[in-house]
């Protein structure tokens, strides 16, 4: 089942009910998702190539969704899960400048199960801008964020 938009931040929700029927999860990763139009980028659903190994927890099938001059560019990215540039360069739908080498790795974290409240619950949920304000400030300062090895 594909899961978008909204959903995607009751990930640790709605996978639990299933695989408890034996239905896989699918995602699209790359593109940036949300039932508003005027939603910010940052709050949208995506999943950054850092954060793969935490979806997959949740996730059974990440379908990327790229034209045939980016595809096998876009797929290795994902398979190596790093990306040392501006989000918006590998998800052309992001609008921002955000860079991915400043962002903690607990961004995926908190996303899979924060159940979208700054949405549903307004002004109980800041952590979204949070993490792109701090992001700001290490790339001005130049503190690149290292993620943790992968493990082969």
């Amino acid at each position: 089942m594909y899961i978008c938009e909204e959903l995607g931040f009751f990930l640790d929700k709605i996978s639990k009910i299933l695989h408890e029927n034996n239905i896989r999860v699918r995602v699209f990763p790359n593109i940036c998702q949300s039932s508003f139009a005027d939603t910010l980028s940052i709050k949208t659903f995506f999943i950054r190539p850092e954060d793969v190994s935490i979806y997959a927890t949740f996730v059974d099938v990440f379908e990327l969704i790229a034209d045939e001059t980016r595809q096998e560019v876009v797929y290795k990215i994902y398979k190596q899960e790093k990306w040392f540039g501006k989000i918006q360069e590998l998800i052309p739908t992001f609008k921002g400048d955000l860079d991915s080498r400043y962002i903690l790795d607990s961004f995926g974290v908190v996303r899979t199960q924060c159940g979208k409240r700054c949405l549903y619950k307004p002004g109980s949920c800041t952590i979204c801008d949070r993490f792109s304000e701090l992001a700001k400030t290490f790339e001005t300062n130049k503190i690149v964020i290292r993620t943790a090895k992968k493990k082969d």
